[in-house]
This record gives structure tokens, C-alpha cells and sequence, in this order.
């Protein structure tokens, strides 16, 4: 708890952020281990409202990577009865997508295990990271890096327990395994009390729809509304509609087209070509190369589904029972409609109007097929959207079971993101700028490495047709392999584990156990612990960026053995803002395409750089004033009416003010008082710079007033000391 207290706090100084986000009363906690980071609530699912910026993160470096707005949840059955004993020919709880859950679902618990210590990683005395999760047990015999166990009820009594699993190797940190055991324990709340003991459901069904998106950082280049999910395409593998490149079931999406936007370009892909300057597109300053911010696809994939309580065996055929989607804005999709209308046209797809008894469907042809009947989606000519003005979300039901008391039913899918590789949206984007947004040009790009340009014919039909010349909407589009790619390894991981009984890879070396960056005048140190017990690795590498964290690619600048503990940074410049992350790197593995006994091509495994990301910059210190004397006060006066260079803004509205002291004692002690002498604040300045600043804040925390204050300065080596009036003014 000192930890989780420690690291709250942190957040709250820094960034005015908050703890692990909350909507209503329920949490949502992260798993960010991977390339794919992703939050899940602890109630199953979640609205909407006020957590669409985040989710489904890849690549997760790059800012305004989130790839869902909602998820939905919802239990079915029917010939239902309460505690009350009232009799129900239909019931539903829900979650999401805007029913809020509350008092349908309840939860219970909630619990973030690591294979091993989560690592610190500290800069200038500040620890850094960019999403709360913190680890509640090591467990060595974990059968993933981390797993995310949460348990929660709902108020027919059925009772579901999750297990998100996370991988950091990098060939598996695209995807989680989620793998969900419901019981029909008759428990309707809170509680430990059993409301319904003994009861049977009939025809139980679990449903769930996703509100997915392009990229946020797309979406704002592309097609403003698809921030929301309104041109999302969505599609289905492996439903048995017709032959399908691969051999599993999925639903995925990607981002569609949008007719009315005509910025002079195709925006499939969402080539970055404007200066979107207002922090909340969430894209770096003055990108506007042509990248291919809409690079990526995200999908789920079914990997097993119990055909019923007795009968373990998974039949694709059979399960999940319904494959579809829903208008995010009809009545389904809100809390406005009937537990009889959710049950026969939500959950039993909108294919099925006349509440035909058994008439659930795998509702075809698919959305993207309806859109782009000739499905030629890299020529898209129609409205992604369909004239909706919310666009839709992917659905899935599984069932109908029957469940006697204490039944269970078990269900595992993967989720997760990929696609282009950000050196090749890049080049893709800037070929395509560079031709004048020449949509027939084919470009060439080397996608596996081999310093060729293989030219074969583009065949979206198969699965890695392995052209290396194809058109840019072509390229986006590959983005399909690169998902189908992680399904096929999930499903093979959940197969290796031998249902999570045991870890089932290769495992990468362990990352250090604390990471610290250090700012000084005149170079940047870099010192780290390795993990107890923890072996040596072959090497150690070391990246790093300027500027800012998702300036991307990092450099590699140095290779160090696996003894090394430290390193000093001297090839640095004063007035930009240095990000490292640090990896343990192994010896040659085994070749394995799959990734289960060795790697593709037998390459070395790294430890996973999210382990020890600096979020926060280290730059060079100001050099230190000669002598005591020779500090400065910046601003004096301070005028808040005035000078806006002085004002934060905090919590919305309110302000708070800032000076910074200059050319100060790299080792001193600032003492600030009242004219009649009453003691400020104190500042203990111990970073070896010439530089640090006063929030205008006491001791206390209250914002001074106006008046004139009375600076005292310290050398802590020499003794010597100086003062100088300071007036503030508000």
C-alpha cells in the first residue's frame, strides 16, 4: 500500500492526474507491460463517457495510440426469477455500452500479479511512468509476466471470474489473453449471502459488443468523427459465410473511409499532413510528413468457447452463436430499451426482427462487405458510416446455455493491435506526399528486411501474399496480416500453456530492477540494479530521444556488457530534453516462427522496454552560479495581472504562480520570508544545477499574497549567503 500511496501521489503533483480511473464506483486498472497496453474495469466493462482517450494502446509509445471508446458486457437469460419471486420472461444485466452497470454489476475483486518486481524507474529524483498499474503480488509460477485477475457478480447470480494474461516478449506483447469462467452461483450482490439458492437459468447467453475506433491520433487527421467510431469498418473471419484466408474466428476493424472529407488527399491510412497544434488531437508538433497515423487494425479472436457445462470441447461452428453488429446510437446500444428487445434483437442480432424461436444469427454479408460490396476496400467509394451518425460496434453472444446451480461455462479470446511498423507509415506517408497523392502509385518498401523489393501481385484474398510494391491504401490495409498474425500466436500460446497450468514461451531476461536517470551540468548519468537472483544477460542496450517521449525512432547508443551497471551520457546539448529506455538483451534463440520454443529467425529476446520507459525528460542543469551572489530572481516583480509566463493553470480554472531562481549554488539552501520575518517556505536545492523554482505556494500549500517577501540563499559548501527582495504582486 505504500507503494500504490507513493506512486498516487506522484501522479497528482505532476500531471494533476488522477488514480486508477474510476467511472461511477467502478476502477479501471491497466496492463501496459507490451506493445499493446490496454485498461479493463473491474465491473467487466465500461460507458463510453469519459474514458475514450485511452484503451487498446499500440503502439503504446506513441501518443494518441488508444483504439476503443466502450465495451459492453450483458448477461441474458430467460424465464427468470428474482429474490422477490417475481416471474420475468426476459432479464438482462448490463454494461455498457451506455448503461452505467449500476446495480447490475458488482465487484468483488481485483488483483494485478507480476511474474517478477516491477521496476523502478526514476529521473531526477522523480519516479516516471505513464499509467498507474500497480503490481498487488509476485508470483514466480505466474504463467504470463502479468496477470490481471478481477471478479465480479451481476443481479441474475451469475457470477464472472477474469484473467487477462500479458506477455513482455516482444514476439507476443501485441495481444492479452482474456479468459472468463462464469458460475451460476446465485449470489445477486456485494455479499456473501445467497439470494437464489438452487436456481436453473434457461437460455443464458453472454454478450458483448466493442466500441472500437481508428487511432485517436488518426482519427483527428483523418476524419474528425471517427474519434467516436463513426467510419469504423468493421469485419468478421472464420463465421463459416464463405472461405476465409485464415482458421479461426474473429471481429476486427479498421479505420474507414469518410466521403466528405476531401482535404485533397485519400485519407485512408490518415496521412499526417496538417499542423494539428491543440494538445487535444494528441500529435506531435509539426508532423506533417505524410505519416500513416492509421497504420494499424485491432480485432479479437476466439480460442475456445465451452459448447456447456458438461461438454468442454469447442466447436466453431457453434459458438459464439451470433456474430454481428449494432448501431451505436440506436436504442440497443443505450439503456432506452426493453429487457425482451435487448435480449431478441441486441443479443440476438438485428437479423432476426421477428423473434423467430432459435433464429440467432452470424450476421452476413458483413458490415465491411455492405459498405464495399465489391470488396475492394483499398478503393473505397462509400460511406463507411452508412448514413449512421454514431457508426457501429462489433458484437458477439455466446450461447444459449442451460445452467444448473453452480454450472460454469468458460470462454477465452485475444485482443490486441497491430499493423505497419512506424518506419514504414512513415516512408509509405512521405512517398505518397512526395508523388502529389498519387493513389496509383505503387510503393516500394523492404518489409522483411532482406534489402529486396519483392513485386508480386496484390492479393488481399490470402494471408501475407508478401508483396513489398503496392499502392498506399494497399500497404494500410496489410495492416490485416500483422493482426491475423497475433491471433494465430495467442491462439497457439493458450494451447502451449496447456490452459494456463504453465508458462509456455520463451522467456525474455529479466529487465533491472530500478532504472535512474540523472540530470548534472554537464552530462546525463545513467546507473541500474539488476533483479535479485537474476542472471547477467549477454548485453546491455540503451536508447534514447530528444525533444520529446514518442519522437520517434530512439537511438541505440550503446551496447554495453551484461556487468555493466551505469553510463554517462556526455553526447548531449544543452536546451533539449533527453528520454531513454534501457534492455536486457539474451543470447540466439532456437528458430521458431511461432515464437513458442525460439524466435522468428532465431534472434536474441530483449527484456520489454516498457519496463524501464522514462516518461520524463533529463536535460543538462544550468551551470551553477560562482558565488552566492550572483543569484537571480526571475520574474521580479511578479505580476500576475500581466505576466501570463508566471501563471499555471490547475484544476480547470485556478492558478498558481512560478519564479524561478537563477544561477544559484548547485548545493543550497533557499529560505523564504514575510517583511516581519515569519518563515514561507523552504527549498532544499540538492540537483548540483543553477537553476530551480518556487510555485508561489507556503509551506502549507496556500498561494502567497501580494507584499514583498524576503529571499535568503545558502551555500551549502561554503556558508556564504545572500538576499534579495522579491515582490509579488496579484
Amino acid at each position: 500500500m505504500a507503494v500504490y500511496l507513493k506512486k498516487i501521489g506522484l501522479m497528482l503533483v505532476l500531471f494533476g492526474a488522477i488514480a486508477p480511473t474510476a467511472y461511477g464506483q467502478f476502477l479501471m486498472t491497466w496492463v501496459d507491460i507490451g506493445e499493446m497496453q490496454s485498461r479493463y474495469s473491474e465491473a467487466g466493462a465500461h460507458t463510453e463517457w469519459l474514458t475514450q482517450d485511452r484503451g487498446m494502446e499500440w503502439p503504446a509509445i506513441l501518443r494518441g495510440s488508444g483504439h476503443y471508446r466502450a465495451k459492453g458486457y450483458w448477461i441474458g437469460l430467460k424465464n427468470w426469477r428474482d429474490e422477490s419471486g417475481r416471474e420475468w420472461d426476459y432479464r438482462i444485466a448490463q454494461i455498457g455500452m451506455r448503461s452505467d452497470g449500476v446495480n447490475h454489476f458488482f465487484p468483488i475483486e481485483s488483483r494485478l500479479i507480476a511474474k517478477f518486481e516491477d521496476p523502478e524507474v526514476v529521473v531526477d529524483g522523480t519516479s516516471s511512468f505513464d499509467k498507474i498499474a500497480i503490481v498487488n503480488e509476485v508470483d514466480p509460477d505466474l504463467p504470463a509476466d502479468r496477470v490481471l485477475y478481477q471478479r465480479y457478480r451481476s443481479m441474475v447470480g451469475v457470477e464472472t471470474e477474469r484473467w487477462v494474461y500479458a506477455y513482455a516478449n516482444e514476439i507476443h506483447d501485441d495481444y492479452h489473453i482474456i479468459r472468463r469462467r462464469m458460475v451460476n452461483n446465485g449470489n445477486t450482490d456485494h455479499d456473501e449471502d445467497i439470494e437464489l439458492q438452487g436456481q436453473s437459468l434457461s437460455d443464458v447467453m453472454f454478450y458483448n459488443a466493442y466500441k472500437w475506433r481508428g487511432r485517436q491520433e488518426a482519427a483527428w487527421h483523418g476524419s474528425a468523427a471517427q474519434v467516436w467510431g463513426k467510419f469504423s469498418m468493421n469485419d468478421v473471419v472464420g463465421d463459416g459465410n464463405e472461405e476465409y484466408p485464415v482458421e479461426f474466428t474473429a471481429i476486427y476493424l479498421w479505420m474507414g473511409f469518410d466521403p466528405n472529407t476531401s482535404p485533397g488527399w485519400n485519407h485512408i491510412g490518415s496521412p499526417m499532413l496538417r499542423d494539428l497544434q491543440n494538445a487535444r488531437y494528441n500529435t506531435p508538433p509539426g508532423d506533417t510528413v505524410g505519416r500513416l497515423a492509421a497504420m494499424s487494425m485491432q480485432g479479437r479472436v476466439i480460442i475456445h468457447a465451452d459448447e456447456s457445462p458438461t461438454d468442454r470441447s469447442y466447436n466453431p461452428a457453434h459458438q459464439p452463436i451470433t456474430i454481428g453488429y449494432v448501431d451505436n446510437d440506436e436504442p440497443l446500444a443505450n439503456a432506452w430499451a426493453e429487457d425482451r428487445d435487448y435480449y431478441e434483437l441486441g443479443i440476438l442480432t438485428r437479423e432476426n426482427p421477428a423473434f423467430v424461436n432459435g433464429g440467432a444469427t452470424r450476421m452476413y454479408p458483413h458490415l465491411a462487405d455492405r459498405v464495399e460490396p465489391s470488396g475492394e476496400f483499398w478503393n473505397p467509394t462509400f460511406d463507411a458510416s452508412t448514413g449512421k451518425a454514431g457508426g457501429h460496434s462489433s458484437t458477439l453472444a455466446y450461447g444459449p446455455y442451460q445452467l444448473a446451480f453452480m454450472d460454469t461455462i468458460n470462454i477465452v479470446e485475444a485482443e490486441g493491435a497491430a499493423g505497419l511498423s512506424y518506419k514504414a507509415a512513415r516512408d509509405i506517408g512521405v512517398a505518397y506526399k512526395a508523388s502529389g497523392f498519387d493513389d496509383d502509385l505503387r510503393i516500394p518498401f523492404d518489409a522483411n528486411g532482406d534489402g529486396q523489393i519483392n513485386d508480386v501481385p496484390w492479393n488481399y484474398d490470402v494471408y501475407k501474399n508478401g508483396s513489398e510494391m503496392q499502392t498506399k491504401n494497399q500497404w494500410v490495409l496489410t495492416a490485416r496480416d500483422s493482426m491475423f498474425q497475433f491471433m494465430y500466436r495467442a491462439r497457439d500460446v493458450w494451447q502451449a500453456s496447456n490452459y494456463m497450468a504453465i508458462y509456455p514461451i520463451v522467456q525474455p531476461p529479466r529487465p533491472p530492477r530500478r532504472f535512474e536517470v540523472k540530470s548534472h551540468p554537464d552530462l546525463i548519468e545513467l546507473t541500474w540494479q539488476s533483479m535479485a537472483d537474476a542472471p547477467d544477460p549477454d548485453q546491455w542496450e540503451i536508447y534514447r530521444t530528444a525533444n520529446y517521449v514518442d519522437n520517434l525512432p530512439y537511438a541505440l547508443i550503446a551496447s554495453l556488457p551484461g556487468s555493466a551497471r551505469s553510463l554517462i551520457d556526455t553526447d548531449v546539448f544543452r536546451g533539449r530534453e533527453y528520454y531513454y529506455f534501457l534492455q536486457a538483451v539474451g543470447p540466439p534463440n532456437n528458430v521458431d516462427e511461432r515464437g513458442l520454443n525460439g524466435t522468428p529467425g532465431g534472434l536474441p529476446l530483449r527484456s520489454g522496454r516498457y519496463f524501464t520507459q522514462t516518461y520524463h525528460p533529463a536535460s543538462l542543469l544550468r551551470i551553477p552560479g560562482n558565488q552566492v551572489s550572483d543569484f537571480r530572481i526571475v520574474p521580479n516583480p511578479v505580476n500576475f495581472a500581466s505576466d501570463e509566463s508566471v501563471r499555471i493553470i490547475i484544476d480547470g480554472d485556478r492558478t498558481r504562480g512560478r519564479v524561478e531562481f537563477l544561477d544559484i549554488p548547485g548545493q543550497c539552501t533557499i529560505s523564504i520570508y514575510t517583511e516581519i520575518g515569519e518563515l514561507v517556505k523552504r527549498i532544499e536545492h540538492t540537483s548540483g544545477g543553477g537553476r530551480t523554482e518556487w510555485d508561489l505556494l507556503t509551506a502549507s500549500r496556500q498561494p502567497v499574497v501580494s507584499g514583498i517577501y524576503i529571499v535568503h540563499v545558502a551555500d551549502n559548501e561554503s556558508g556564504e549567503v545572500d538576499v534579495k527582495k522579491l515582490v509579488v504582486v496579484r
